[in-house]
């Protein structure tokens, strides 16, 4: 979409973090605002579910540049949405995450000075590739908190060696193995390997953290229950329960949306705040053009995940306010395995939860990729406890004995597949990869009048890319002139 939206209308396709964002944004500027969820609750993978009294999460573990002067603090602040209420800083001792491999243990501080003196200490012999890769990200840092950053129109960095994958800028460095392992972690965030993950990418997700961590107070439940309150407040309308199953166009613009009831919703505009494999399916196939839906069908997703839940003891297991990654990596550097463990408080006293999350493929459930969630069958139960004891096992391997701990809820990507309808049960959607980058930019700027894309496929992964994705789109609804002037992006 290339010109503003004319009219007042505008339907928002899922109710994600992206687009109750957008819906909020919109309302501030007087739209009517109407958000159309399939699930009979709103949130999406924002959203904690509930197992044994105890809140466990999904996609919001810890988030970066939460503060005042930082991007996603900004972006809450001109949503309305309080800071303080949802979260809590971490890294009380000076440490965010801890990386444990085989033969070294490093732990990510919470500033760039501090990392950089902690990668010269642990790294003296890496002491010129150091030069050029703090330069780097101090510069990338730097226009992050610049006050244009989130008026710019999406492409602040006009450096075009940004884009080169990070495993070749470490190549021409010389880089160690080491040094290039821990390096790695943040791609590993974001699903995109080493050596297919720009460095605009690595520095943004390394450097977000850097600026400020921060961890959930309660849960995504009460994260979701603050942002539908401050849509509905703004008077803007939910409708859960209820999926798109058609786009309309007219005239060459899009003229709203068909639900899943039949229930036929007139507008001037719709965001999609989906998946832009699943919204190829709710427009007519003459709609966009062959090559443009190739592209699209064409894009490679990011690797899927399998989560843990854990009720542990608080006494044996108190909450910490850094997480530890145990990992694995060759002897060139390149991570092969690892596993994300938290420890985090719940309301149900002298209990713990400890979610531990490993890289699980898709192809690996195959044999269940027809069938629904909670009508897998036994097979699919016994396979996924069989993977969850595992790893409780090797858990202890950290924190120590487990033997009481009791597993409350095992999910996979066939369950975020079913859950936020992500093709292949992508936590991070489409691969943000240097091989594919030029494609997935260009779902920024859709073919179609009125017609525009939000959540986490629109600039890049993780809870600050929704937020900049609902940004994106909102300019693109009102048009930049009027953006700049309107959206509060100042503290």
């Amino acid at each position: 979409m290339r010109n503003p939206v004319e009219g007042k209308n505008i339907i928002v396709i899922g109710s994600g973090i992206g687009g109750l964002s957008v819906g909020i944004l919109l309302s501030i500027l007087n739209f009517q605002v109407t958000i159309v969820e399939k699930n009979p609750l709103p949130g999406g993978v924002m959203r904690s579910y509930r197992r044994n009294g105890i809140d466990c999460p999904v996609g919001v573990h810890y988030v970066g540049a939460l503060g005042k002067n930082e991007p996603l603090g900004i972006m809450f602040h001109a949503l309305g949405i309080p800071v303080e209420e949802l979260f809590v800083p971490m890294g009380e001792k000076g440490i965010i995450d801890r990386y444990i491999f085989d033969d070294l243990t490093f732990d990510l501080p919470t500033s760039i000075d501090a990392l950089e003196d902690s990668l010269r200490n642990t790294f003296p012999q890496d002491k010129s590739a150091l030069n050029v890769i703090m330069t780097n990200l101090r510069e990338i840092s730097g226009k992050m908190v610049d006050p244009s950053f989130l008026l710019s129109q999406g492409n602040p960095f006009q450096n075009m060696d940004y884009y080169l994958p990070m495993g070749e800028l470490l190549d021409s460095l010389g880089t160690t193995a080491s040094l290039r392992a821990v390096l790695a972690v943040p791609c590993n965030l974001i699903g995109v390997p080493l050596n297919d993950c720009p460095v605009i990418f690595h520095h943004m997700v390394l450097a977000s953290y850097l600026f400020s961590s921060w961890r959930l107070k309660e849960s995504g439940r009460k994260m979701t229950d603050i942002f539908v309150r401050r849509f509905e407040e703004l008077e803007g309308k939910l409708i859960l329960n209820d999926g798109v199953k058609k786009i309309s166009i007219a005239n060459g613009k899009v003229n709203g949306v068909i639900l899943e009831s039949d229930t036929i919703l007139l507008s001037n505009g719709v965001v999609a705040a989906i998946h832009p494999k699943v919204l190829l399916k709710l427009l007519d196939k003459d709609v966009v053009r062959e090559s443009h839906r190739r592209r699209i069908q064409g894009l490679q997703e990011t690797e899927g995940v399998i989560a843990v839940q854990v009720q542990v003891d608080a006494a044996a297991h108190p909450v910490m306010n850094h997480n530890i990654y145990r990992l694995n990596r060759n002897e060139n550097g390149v991570i092969r395995d690892g596993m994300f463990y938290q420890v985090q408080g719940t309301n149900s006293a002298g209990v713990n939860l400890l979610s531990i999350i490993t890289k699980s493929l898709y192809s690996d459930w195959n044999q269940w990729k027809n069938t629904f969630t909670g009508r897998r069958g036994k097979d699919y139960e016994e396979k996924k406890m069989n993977i969850a004891k595992n790893l409780l096992i090797k858990a202890e391997e950290i924190f120590g004995n487990l033997s009481n701990a009791q597993i409350l809820d095992v999910y996979t990507p066939l369950t975020i597949r079913d859950y936020v309808n992500a093709p292949e049960g992508a936590c991070y959607g489409i691969m943000r990869s240097s091989r594919q980058l030029l494609k997935a930019i260009s779902l920024n700027n859709l073919p179609i009048p009125g017609l525009c894309l939000a959540g986490q496929n629109a600039i890049a992964p993780g809870v600050m890319g929704c937020l900049f994705g609902a940004f994106n789109a909102v300019r693109q609804i009102i048009g930049a002139d009027r953006f700049a002037r309107e959206i509060k992006c100042d503290t």
